[in-house]
């Protein structure tokens, strides 16, 4: 008989979602799984599905594993040092494996589903190579936590925690995914809330990362060359998605003499400045021109059509920004905003920048909305994408890579 733990059965945590278990459905096209049913009877069918052979639950132990790497998670991303002379010995999957053999924590048993400990344990681990994202180890992982909450029955639940990391050796940087909770604790077989100390995801996730490094003998980059290198790269997505466009561009131009005239004036009748301020002075000026051209456009579609991607939202506590996110119903891109654009100078002089929400088309939008929101955000040492809503494995990581492999449009 098939284990899942119920943790991950409970709607409410979110491990197994709708839109997971009709893709598994729809795909298998087996008169026994049907798409019609609701959540709990489409559950119970695919464990009735996974009892009919050894053959059959082991394909749903390994759909489980890989539904527990997707939905809604936290991705914390760490650079590893160039210096690693290890680096080059991970292409060898001899050398890998007789690393992390020895560390699965039960061979008759490589899946998510049971043997959680309060130490992190290794379940399972793949080794994929990939035209688009080269060579990557996965890494199964987790262990038991608590968690607690006054408001339901008052009592500690321990609960296993899986944590999923990948090392991807041609791109030089290791990723972290865990589900964020609330309430976690470290756990203990008798729980004390007042002696009992708290966890959180990322804390989960740089644990697991620390321990794929020292097994693999790899060195994290630390401190604020990480920190300027994750801003960098978010600054030059946030280029690549906020590109003005053509209609924007065309007005700009009609207006070239009028533009021109009025850097003449600020330089040589208003204030009087040097030579040496002109190109700011014309930045200055286009930005304000694009600025009102844009906001007043009536057609804020111009924005967001041909582009897998648009932000709505950058790391600011103005009122206008409080306002993208109490939008719910439709929100509309930043680029038609005006903080955009107050933001946009400060920007382009340090070419970086530490927060931004996106909206991503999903690359299959069959089983979910046609859109998904992620942010991401740059703290000291990673960069961390938070996916709030169910995200397919091959969005996670069109965001990744559009992340780390983008090259920005930088003037």
């Amino acid at each position: 008989m098939i284990s899942i733990p119920h943790t991950f059965i409970k709607e409410d945590e979110s491990y197994i979602t709708i839109p997971a278990l009709r893709r598994f459905a729809k795909e298998k096209n087996n008169k026994e799984l049907k798409t019609t049913v609701d959540r709990p009877q489409l559950l119970q069918d695919i464990q009735n599905y996974a009892n009919q052979s050894p053959e059959k639950e082991e394909e749903i132990l390994n759909w489980l594993d890989h539904t527990l790497a997707e939905g809604i998670k936290d991705v914390q991303i760490k650079l590893i040092d160039d210096v690693v002379v290890t680096l080059p010995l991970l292409f060898d999957n001899d050398y890998v494996k007789n690393i992390l053999e020895p560390l699965i924590a039960d061979t008759t048993n490589r899946h998510l589903n049971k043997g959680y400990s309060e130490d992190l344990q290794l379940f399972r681990y793949e080794i994929i190579n990939e035209n688009d994202t080269g060579r990557k180890i996965r890494l199964y992982m987790g262990r038991l936590l608590c968690t607690f909450d006054r408001r339901k029955s008052g009592e500690a639940e321990k609960i296993p925690y899986p944590i999923i990391v990948d090392l991807y050796c041609d791109r030089g940087i290791i990723v972290a995914r865990t589900k964020s909770k609330a309430n976690l604790y470290k756990y203990t077989d008798q729980f004390d809330l007042e002696h009992a100390k708290t966890t959180k995801s990322d804390k989960e996730a740089a644990l697991a990362i620390k321990w794929v490094a020292e097994k693999l003998v790899v060195s994290i980059r630390k401190g604020f060359q990480a920190e300027g290198i994750f801003k960098t790269y978010l600054y030059n997505m946030l280029e690549k998605y906020t590109q003005t466009p053509k209609e924007i561009v065309e007005l700009i131009a009609q207006k070239e003499a009028e533009i021109n005239n009025i850097v003449e004036n600020i330089m040589n009748r208003i204030c009087i400045l040097k030579p040496g301020y002109r190109n700011d002075v014309e930045s200055n000026v286009l930005n304000m021109v694009e600025k009102y051209f844009s906001i007043n456009y009536p057609d804020k579609q111009i924005f967001t059509k041909d582009r897998e991607a648009y932000p709505l939202k950058l790391n600011a506590t103005d009122e206008e920004d409080s306002k993208v996110e109490q939008t719910a119903a439709y929100e509309d891109p930043l680029q038609s905003k005006a903080i955009f654009f107050d933001n946009k100078k400060m920007l382009q002089k340090s070419k970086t920048c530490d927060g931004v929400t996106f909206m991503f088309d999903r690359l299959n939008p069959k089983y979910c909305d046609r859109q998904f929101k992620v942010k991401i955000i740059v703290n000291r040492e990673y960069c961390m994408l938070k996916f709030t809503e169910y995200t397919m494995e091959e969005d996670i990581i069109h965001v990744l890579f559009s992340l780390i492999s983008s090259e920005g449009i930088v003037e």
